[in-house]
């Protein structure tokens, strides 16, 4: 099945140079399951221990006066790593919105595309015509699917359900966003107070955001799933 061409860019959240391994995998998997290489764009990252403190103090705040607590702990005290993802992030959504995209992915570099990706991706998108939505979030984090598809089969057509909750981010290895939505964020998301995750989940409830989750998933998690070793270098 042909890539849906509404979808003008894919974000690969990696560094080629500090994460070579990743890099050269990822690119690999986008290019078997067949994402066009010309959708495909790797994004300028930083390193954790690339960050000037003047950086850090410019875009990350723990004492960010806001109308609700943190929401982890984490908040209070993130690492360089965790501070140069939301950074990474946001060099995707400033050039989604820069190059005049409608609609776009992102990937982290631990992520896993099922060997169906683009025909998934095909189905969803057949499934989002006529509805308004912001987010879909491509994987399922943590082992987290839609309550009424609990004991689906993965390989059941892939479809977008509504969260059972608010707090929509289950992860960010996967995701795909309508860029007006984005716009939005590029306003808000500097200075940010939680890590990238609970950082969208406040952005998605600020700006009244309609997030989607697909399901089946049509990738994995590759830190979550014991594929690779977690590691957040600073």
């Amino acid at each position: 099945m042909s890539w849906p061409d509404q979808i003008d860019k894919v974000y690969l959240i990696v560094h080629p140079l500090k994460e070579k391994e990743r890099f050269e995998r990822l690119i690999e998997n986008c290019l078997r399951v067949g994402i066009p290489r010309e959708r495909l764009y790797v994004v300028p990252v930083c390193w954790g221990d690339e960050l000037s403190s003047e950086t850090i103090f410019q875009v990350y705040d723990p004492y960010l006066q806001r109308p609700c607590n943190c929401f982890t702990f984490k908040g209070r005290t993130l690492t360089r790593a965790e501070i140069s993802l939301g950074l990474n992030f946001y060099s995707a959504v400033r050039s989604a919105i820069e190059h005049n995209t409608k609609y776009v992915i992102t990937l982290e570099s631990d992520v896993y595309l099922r060997d169906d990706f683009v025909s998934r991706l095909s189905d969803l998108w057949k499934d989002l015509e006529g509805r308004k939505w912001d987010y879909v979030s491509l994987g399922e984090g943590i082992g987290t699917r839609p309550p009424e598809r609990q004991m689906t089969s993965m390989y059941a057509q892939t479809k977008a359900f509504t969260p059972p909750h608010q707090l929509v981010f289950r992860c960010t290895d996967s995701m795909m966003f309508n860029t007006e939505y984005l716009k939005k964020l590029a306003v808000t998301f500097i200075p940010f107070r939680e890590i990238i995750d609970w950082e969208m989940n406040f952005q998605m409830l600020l700006h009244r955001g309609t997030a989607l989750w697909a399901d089946p998933p049509l990738c994995e998690q590759g830190t979550c799933f014991n594929r690779m070793v977690s590691s957040l270098p600073s």
